[in-house]
């Protein structure tokens, strides 16, 4: 995001605002907080409403976390 942020002042625009409907409360973080936010959730793997795991499940019009037992049914196979 912070690449992102840079090109886009690049162009001097007048203003700049970030929205994101997930953020995730991890302590690794490198501290960029957007402008607005929708919701903050736990380090999770959260799928769904263009958010997919290995090319499955972006289509729901939901979003919800896949658990373990989804993660290894799913997982892609080499």
């Amino acid at each position: 995001m912070m690449k992102l942020l840079s090109l886009l002042k690049a162009v001097e625009p007048k203003t700049i605002k970030v929205a994101s409907l997930l953020v995730k409360r991890i302590p690794k973080s490198v501290g960029y907080r957007p402008d607005y936010t929708g919701f903050e959730i736990p380090d999770i793997f959260i799928v769904g409403y263009a958010l997919d795991y290995n090319e499955y499940f972006r289509d729901l019009n939901h979003i919800c976390e896949i658990n373990e037992a989804g993660k290894v049914k799913y997982a892609t196979k080499s």
